[in-house]
């Protein structure tokens, strides 16, 4: 069973700890690392430039990006220098953005017309077309025209989305799409066909789309610990996790309390409150031998690519080697 498995960091740790994290997932073998570009936590653009400048194979790129916080141009030019240091290493995603209630964005505005454009204006930017482009929400003049020459004229990108439409969209126009916190076979399929019905929609081999899952993932020969970490985090993730959290029927009184809980410092409390469902729904939590199945089952649901989540363990050295030895080969050619 070959597929592609990775792995997503957050910005939450110190910068030049990222050199080390990203040796020890590049010597493991695995295939990309991407960085999540979290409002409240370290940008994405620094971190890569960091360890693209520390790895040699790896695939490296932020997951996700969103127009929302930054002009398509600026992440395009991002993303064209990063492969420029990287010698062809890059690859991005798109998305809305899943902190947008953090900075009063309540309700985003099309969201699908804004992503379509967005990924336009970057692919248009790295292959220096300098066709002008007027859009709803994005435009460009006939003077916009990078400068340097690419390494690549164009760079694999995917759209960030756990929701059927958008996820449409990633099959129409993009490689396909990286759903994170899905966990859920069923929840899977959902995605999975709406992909396909946007790749069809352009003519494309639907089997030609990939489907990134990166499922939360806590990782760790005591389990107790892995579940207690894994609710933590959940505590805090939760209330952003529409329409999952409502398809999996997760209680918003439950999700209420616990959110509060956490941010009132009484984390015991907040685990209480999280059911054990939505450890199953959003996150790869156990052993090795727990999350194996798991993995197998959202593979046999569509998923061309699992990229491990945060916070992957209690203790990352002991995660990173669990996923690396134990899990990592049995994903693998000939195995």
């Amino acid at each position: 069973m070959a597929i592609k498995i990775s792995v997503m960091l957050t910005g939450s740790h110190p910068m030049h700890d990222y050199i080390w994290m990203a040796g020890q997932i590049e010597s493991y073998g695995f295939d990309e690392l991407h960085i999540a570009d979290d409002l409240i936590m370290r940008p994405a653009w620094p971190i890569l430039t960091l360890i693209g400048h520390h790895t040699e194979r790896i695939t490296l790129g932020p997951a996700i990006v969103t127009p929302k916080i930054a002009h398509p141009v600026y992440h395009a030019t991002s993303l064209a220098a990063l492969d420029e240091l990287t010698g062809g290493r890059a690859v991005c995603g798109v998305g809305r953005g899943g902190l947008n209630t953090l900075i009063g964005i309540e309700k985003p505005y099309k969201t699908t017309q804004m992503l379509r454009e967005a990924v336009t204006v970057m692919r248009k930017v790295i292959a220096r077309d300098a066709t002008p482009f007027l859009g709803e929400f994005f435009s460009t003049t006939g003077e916009l025209l990078l400068h340097q020459q690419p390494v690549r004229s164009e760079i694999p990108m995917f759209i960030g989305t756990w929701g059927p439409k958008i996820s449409q969209l990633g099959g129409e126009i993009a490689i396909g799409i990286k759903a994170d916190c899905v966990a859920d076979p069923e929840y899977l399929r959902i995605l999975r066909d709406n992909v396909h019905i946007g790749a069809e929609r352009t003519g494309r081999d639907p089997s030609e789309a990939e489907i990134i899952i990166g499922p939360l993932c806590s990782i760790s020969m005591d389990r107790t610990a892995a579940v207690s970490m894994m609710k933590q985090l959940l505590a805090i993730f939760l209330p952003f996790t529409s329409p999952m959290k409502e398809a999996h029927g997760i209680d918003d009184d439950c999700i209420r309390r616990a959110n509060a809980a956490y941010l009132e410092g009484d984390h015991s409390k907040a685990e209480s409150f999280v059911p054990d469902e939505a450890v199953r729904a959003f996150s790869l939590t156990g052993t090795p031998d727990d999350v194996i199945p798991q993995i197998e089952a959202l593979v046999d649901a569509g998923a061309t690519h699992i990229a491990f989540g945060p916070p992957l363990g209690p203790d990352f050295k002991e995660s990173i080697r669990l996923l690396g030895e134990k899990v990592l080969p049995c994903f693998r050619s000939g195995t």
